[in-house]
């Protein structure tokens, strides 16, 4: 009977694929494509193949741009009017606090992850290794809760902004009169709501159909750039005044700078949003190729990403603020005048992002309830004690010291008996009987544990896609949207959440309790706030 130490290394064989088959499948492992190879487990029963297809992931850049995709978006357009309800200072002060604490919060997880055994590259994982499943669950339900949120705000900005922007390019007009007389098209126009629908049909829908977001890394270039020029053109409106109508008389110097107004209470919400990605961020991290996938490297995609948001988010909020201080309001775009052409071509970029934008938390959401399912729907009868029995039964008790390598999730694929067959025809499988395939979910491809099968996957898909656009299309503004989803489940997922892993798999630490405590404070003094504001 074969050790520990050597079925250890056949089952690590099988997770990362080598450089060359084994002599016995009979030479080099390089063939038609390059990116297959195959390993082989030799036993005194039988031979199994394994074929391990690698994919090339993103490089260092091509995750920044993936990554600042996911941090920039509705938060951003939001800013100008929560710096309006809360003073000009202490706003630019919480926007870049809660850049950097986010960035640390960031490398904090992603240390975590790498280091602690069983965490398998997941935020749920690393919650299941420090508190069990009350861990898993509570990661679970707030990335959910806070991805579906980041959905709903998204959608609103397309609904605000796609048909004026359109319509004024178009027709030169608000829509105000002539609508007896007007085409089919400026009609639908008009019709903001059936816009945003046809729009996320043909848009966001194709794109949401996609397992990852390694093939939008092209995508999330456009939407980074289609931001910068947002800012480029608020930052020359407020320059150039044209007609004077842009910049607007403020108040004192005090007034509009140094003066902490009852607002902001209610805005840290909207603070928070503006960089909360902890949701995205194990998507992101696993995105970049095996090759440079390092927690240094890492660090160097989160502090490029959230310098580039902080960077866009403070330009857009300031210069708006400036140009019309407390007449500020959440929805940037509503308070310009409607004839400047370069409003309506931001709308347009705005919208660009925004749809490009939408699929990054839609991956997240889809991809927590299929864990959530797995949880509730696809567990076995055995209990870990019968597991831990059979195990010993297998190796013996003295061999059973370490067992961290099994992945209690995982499926062995075996090309020799079609994946299937007696289970004492295969020495891996022999010793191996309840662990490598211990869960049986016919709703997920084989050998995944995210990802369905392809019925599934669409049909999980579509019904996401359309619990967000309905509630989009009948949510109320921006503001009130960014300020509960930051506050309410914003401040856990980027936070607490990250805290308390630390403090129960590290133990304590001063920038642990740091974060642990602002979240809190931040967290239930703004959903307090927010949801009395939303009430009124």
């Amino acid at each position: 009977r074969r050790g520990t130490l050597q079925l250890k290394q056949e089952y690590q064989s099988m997770s990362s694929p080598p450089t060359q088959r084994d002599e016995g499948d009979g030479g080099s492992a390089s063939g038609d494509d390059e990116n297959d190879s195959r390993c082989t487990t030799d036993s005194s029963d039988t031979t199994a193949t394994w074929t391990v297809l690698h994919v090339p992931g993103s490089t260092v850049a091509g995750a920044t741009f993936n990554f600042t995709n996911s941090v920039v978006g509705a938060g951003a357009i939001g800013l100008g009017g929560a710096i309006a309800v809360s003073g000009g200072a202490v706003s630019i002060a919480c926007i870049v606090f809660f850049g950097i604490l986010t960035k640390l919060s960031l490398d904090m997880l992603i240390e975590l992850t790498v280091k602690t055994d069983g965490a398998n590259n997941s935020y749920e994982d690393l919650g299941r290794v420090a508190y069990g499943t009350a861990g898993r669950f509570s990661v679970l339900i707030s990335k959910t809760l806070y991805s579906f949120g980041c959905l709903v705000a998204y959608l609103i900005v397309i609904k605000d902004n796609a048909g004026p922007g359109l319509r004024n390019l178009i027709y030169h007009d608000d829509g105000g009169a002539g609508l007896a007389d007007a085409s089919w098209f400026e009609i639908l126009l008009e019709r903001e709501d059936l816009l945003t629908f046809i729009l996320s049909t043909a848009v966001i829908l194709p794109l949401c159909l996609n397992r990852d977001m390694t093939t939008l890394s092209n995508f999330s270039i456009v939407s980074v750039f289609a931001m910068v020029a947002i800012v480029v053109i608020v930052i020359l409106l407020w320059a150039i005044n044209p007609d004077g109508e842009v910049r607007h008389q403020g108040g004192t110097t005090y007034e509009n700078w140094f003066e902490i107004r009852p607002g902001l209470l209610e805005s840290l919400g909207t603070f928070v949003f503006t960089f909360v990605s902890q949701h995205t961020v194990h998507l992101a991290y696993e995105s970049l190729d095996r090759s440079v996938r390092t927690v240094s490297n890492w660090k160097k995609v989160s502090l490029f990403s959230i310098l580039i948001s902080t960077t866009v988010s403070l330009s857009v909020g300031v210069f708006v603020y400036m140009s019309f201080w407390q007449e500020t309001e959440s929805d940037i775009f509503q308070i310009y005048p409607p004839d400047l052409v370069s409003i309506d071509i931001a709308r347009l970029l705005l919208c660009i992002t925004m749809l490009l934008t939408f699929p990054l938390p839609f991956f997240t959401t889809r991809e927590m309830v299929v864990l959530v399912a797995n949880d509730c729907f696809g567990r076995d009868d055995e209990s870990e004690e019968m597991r831990a029995a059979l195990l010993a039964e297998d190796f013996g008790e003295d061999d059973l010291e370490d067992t961290s390598f099994f992945d209690p999730t995982a499926t062995a694929i075996d090309d020799t008996n079609g994946g299937s067959g007696d289970h004492h025809s295969n020495g891996l499988q022999r010793h191996m009987p309840r662990v490598i395939s211990r869960q049986k979910r016919p709703w997920l491809k084989p050998g995944e544990e995210r990802q369905l099968i392809s019925s599934y996957h669409v049909a999980l898909t579509t019904i996401l896609w359309s619990a967000t656009t309905v509630l989009a299309i009948k949510s109320p503004n921006l503001g009130d949207v960014l300020d509960l989803v930051g506050c309410a489940t914003g401040t856990f997922i980027a936070f607490i959440l990250p805290a308390l892993f630390s403090f129960r798999l590290v133990g304590y630490t001063h920038l642990a309790a740091a974060i642990f405590v602002i979240g809190g404070i931040v967290g239930s003094v703004g959903t307090y706030f927010s949801i009395g504001q939303l009430l009124e």
